[in-house]
């Protein structure tokens, strides 16, 4: 999910630090006709991308997290003197929920800048035309959409349907679904991330080797826990 996350999230960073000064031929419609046409920039002027990387960053932490936790288990699978003791279960208890806030919170991040998003005005783009092909200069026509603040799901997303720009449509098209995939695929990595958060809860409190009386050794390592006591299997 991490892996996922980090590929969708990348390639959204990537598309808006390669587009930033890119455009494309914007034909306006104006009265229900194709009006004038104009060079309109690939990205509007404000775009949400503080989201998208934390996101990133947050999706790396976890990988490392479980990276470094699967790790030890494989190296101490037999012995299991590192991964059993009280001390081990307690932290990477508060490891994995801490990274699970982590995820939860770029999931969060993520939907809420994409429900606040701005939406594409076909009719504001018509106006701009109009009122740049009234001034009285010989510029040529070059338009940012400057109002509202985006993020880059809605921007592609409703692009791809607009009329006036049919000769990007596919490119939009390719960039909406990735943006649909990669905030979909958060709330799989959200739930997967605390069901581990879960299970180390769990392992915290039941988990651990048990004595002869059932009760659970604290460790076999000298000065480990706080209590400084040893147990052995003997």
């Amino acid at each position: 999910m991490a892996l996922l996350a980090i590929t969708f999230k990348g390639i959204t960073y990537s598309f808006v630090e390669d587009n930033r000064m890119t455009g494309f031929v914007f034909e306006a419609t104006i009265d229900g006709n194709v009006g004038e046409s104009l060079d309109m920039a690939a990205l509007p002027r404000t775009i949400y991308t503080l989201p998208t990387k934390l996101a990133i960053i947050i999706a790396a932490i976890s990988l490392s997290v479980a990276g470094a936790h699967l790790g030890l288990v494989i190296l101490d699978w037999k012995s299991g003197r590192r991964t059993q003791p009280y001390a081990f279960r307690r932290n990477i208890m508060f490891v994995h929920i801490i990274n699970a806030l982590l995820v939860l919170f770029a999931m969060i991040a993520i939907f809420v800048t994409h429900k606040s998003s701005s939406h594409f005005a076909d009719s504001y783009v018509s106006q701009r035309v109009e009122s740049m092909r009234d001034a009285p200069t010989n510029l040529e026509l070059v338009f940012r959409y400057n109002i509202g603040t985006f993020d880059l799901e809605t921007w592609s997303c409703e692009l791809k349907r607009v009329k006036g720009a049919q000769m990007v449509q596919d490119d939009y098209a390719k960039q909406c679904a990735i943006e649909v995939a990669g905030r979909a695929i958060l709330v799989p990595f959200a739930l997967a991330a605390w069901l581990v958060a879960a299970v180390g809860i769990w392992s915290f409190i039941e988990g651990g080797r048990k004595g002869p009386d059932g009760q659970r050794m604290r460790t076999e390592e000298v000065g480990v826990e706080m209590e400084k006591m040893n147990a052995t299997d003997e």
